[in-house]
C-alpha cells in the first residue's frame, strides 16, 4: 500500500475518538421550534440585521446583509415570526447581535423535491453571485465568504485547486460522513470551482481513514467528466489545515513549505499571492446546493459526540438550533457535562451554557465528563523541545508563551506569534501540561487589539 503523503514538518497523532460517530448513519435533526440566528457567522464584522420583532420570515429568507467583504449574508433557517433581536456568543466567544425566530407557517423547501438546475452555461459573474447570495463561508475555516477565493483575478493562474476532504480534528467525523453520503454532489461543487478558477491542477484529498471512499469518488469523477485527482493523505494532525494540505499536495514545491523555513500563514488571503485555493468539502457541497438548487446555507453537518453522549452521531441540523437540542437528538447525556466544547477537542472552545446556538462555524459539539474536563496540573517547563518538534509552523512555542506571559507581545509578534494557527500540537506534546496554545491565542488577541 502506498504511504500516504503528509506535510513537511511537525504535527502529532492525537487519539482518534471519531469512530463511534463515524459508524452511525446521518440523522436529520428536528427543526427547532425556536431558532437563534447569529449575525456573526463569518470572519468579518457582523451582518446588518434586516428584520425587527414581529416580522414574518420565510425559510431561506435573507435576514442579515453582509456589510463588508469578509462578511456573509445570513438567512432564516425556518419560517416563522421574529420574536426578538438579541445577543449571542460569536465565533470567538464575543457577544454579537442575533435574531430569535419562532417556528410557524409553511416551509418553502423542506419536504419538497427540488430539481437540479443546469449551471454550466452560466457566466462566472452569475455563478459567483449565486454563491455570495447564498451566504456560504468556507466551512473548514477561517470562515471567509466562499466567493472570495473563487473570484480569481484577470490574468491570474491558479496552480492548484484542492478540495479538502480531511477531518479538521480527530474527534470529528462530519467530513468523513459527508464524503460517504454525497460524493456526486461534492464532485459537482468541485466542477463549479473549476469553471470559476480554471486551475492547472485539481485534487480531492481524503484522509487515510476514508481511503475506502476513493472508488466512489473515482466513479463520480468519471461520470462528471472532470479532471480531478484523488489523493490519500496522512492521518497526522493538523493535516486538515488548509496550508498544511497545500504543502502536502505541492510536495515541497513552495519555498516556504520546506522543513528549514517557517511557513507564512495568510498568504492565500491576498489575491496577488493566491496560486493555491483550498476549499473544504463541506464548502463545495454548499456551493453545489447554491448553484444547482438555489439553496442558501441554512443547515450543516455537525458531529455530536463525547464519552457521555448516549448515541454519538452526525446530524444535519438547522443553523440556530440549540446545542442541548442536538444532544437530545442523540439520546441525551449519561451524566452531567463537565464541559461542552464547540468544534474539535484540539482547537474548540468551551461554552458556559448548552443553550448556545449552532452556527455555520461549528462542525462539532463535544460533551466531556467532569473528570475529562479537569484541567491538568501545570508544571514548570523542562526545556525538552517537544513543542518545537511538534509545531508545524517552525515556531518556538515555549519561548512565545513566556513572552506573552510577560506582556512582551511586540517581541512575540516579531518571533512569529501571528503565524501560530492555535492548532494545539504544542500543548498536546508538552509533558509539563503547559497550556501553550491557549496562551499563544491570548497573545494573538492582545496583539490584534494593540
Amino acid at each position: 500500500m502506498t504511504q500516504a503523503k503528509s506535510f513537511p514538518r511537525g504535527g502529532v497523532y492525537p487519539p482518534d475518538s471519531s469512530e463511534r460517530s463515524r459508524s452511525e448513519p446521518v440523522t436529520n435533526a428536528a427543526v427547532p421550534s425556536r431558532a437563534v440566528v447569529s449575525m456573526s457567522q463569518h470572519a468579518g464584522i457582523p451582518a446588518e440585521c434586516l428584520v425587527r420583532p414581529g416580522d414574518l420570515v420565510r425559510e431561506g429568507m435573507m435576514i442579515g446583509r453582509a456589510p463588508g467583504p469578509r462578511s456573509a449574508h445570513v438567512h432564516s433557517p425556518i419560517p416563522g415570526r421574529v420574536v426578538e433581536v438579541t445577543e449571542t456568543a460569536g465565533p470567538g466567544g464575543e457577544r454579537c447581535p442575533a435574531v430569535a425566530i419562532e417556528l410557524g407557517g409553511e416551509f418553502d423547501r423542506s419536504g419538497r423535491s427540488s430539481a437540479e438546475r443546469e449551471w454550466r452555461e452560466l457566466s462566472r459573474f452569475d455563478l459567483l453571485g449565486k454563491i455570495q447570495s447564498a451566504g456560504i463561508v468556507d466551512l473548514g475555516g477561517p470562515f471567509l465568504p466562499a466567493h472570495l477565493p473563487l473570484a480569481s483575478q484577470p490574468g491570474e493562474t491558479v496552480a492548484l485547486l484542492a478540495a479538502n476532504g480531511v477531518e479538521s480534528d480527530p474527534s470529528l467525523s462530519c467530513v468523513s460522513v459527508l464524503l460517504r453520503e454525497k460524493p456526486r454532489q461534492i464532485v459537482e461543487g468541485i466542477a463549479v470551482a473549476r469553471k470559476l478558477l480554471a486551475p492547472s491542477r485539481t485534487v480531492l484529498a481524503v484522509g487515510e481513514a476514508d481511503r475506502h471512499l476513493v472508488p466512489a469518488f473515482e466513479r463520480a469523477v468519471d461520470e462528471a467528466r472532470e479532471q480531478i485527482e484523488i489523493t490519500v493523505v496522512s492521518a497526522r494532525y493538523p493535516q486538515g489545515d488548509a496550508q498544511q494540505l497545500a504543502a502536502t499536495l505541492l510536495d515541497g514545491d513552495r519555498a516556504d513549505s520546506s522543513a528549514g523555513r517557517r511557513q507564512r500563514r495568510g498568504a492565500a488571503d491576498r489575491p496577488a499571492d493566491r496560486r493555491v485555493v483550498v476549499l473544504a468539502a463541506a464548502t463545495l457541497f454548499a456551493v453545489y446546493e447554491a448553484v444547482a438548487l438555489d439553496k442558501p446555507l441554512i443547515e450543516r453537518m455537525v458531529t455530536v459526540s463525547g464519552s457521555i453522549v448516549r448515541r454519538p452521531r452526525n446530524l444535519k441540523a438547522r443553523i440556530g438550533t440549540r446545542i442541548d437540542e442536538l444532544f437530545d437528538e442523540c439520546g441525551g447525556l449519561t451524566a452531567p457535562a463537565g464541559a461542552i466544547v464547540l468544534g474539535g477537542l484540539m482547537t474548540g472552545r468551551a461554552v458556559d451554557s448548552p443553550d448556545a446556538p449552532l452556527t455555520k462555524t461549528i462542525g462539532g459539539v463535544i460533551a466531556l465528563s467532569a473528570q475529562e474536563a479537569r484541567v491538568p496540573r501545570e508544571r514548570p517547563c523542562i526545556g525538552c523541545g517537544r513543542c518545537i518538534d511538534a509545531c508545524p509552523w517552525g515556531l518556538v512555542p515555549a519561548r512565545l508563551y513566556k513572552l506573552v506571559a510577560h506582556d512582551r507581545i511586540a517581541a512575540a509578534l516579531e518571533e512569529g506569534l501571528a503565524e501560530c494557527s492555535e492548532c494545539g500540537c504544542c500543548a498536546f506534546a508538552c509533558p509539563s501540561r503547559i497550556p501553550l496554545a491557549h496562551g499563544l491565542g491570548r497573545g494573538k488577541t492582545a496583539g490584534a487589539r494593540a
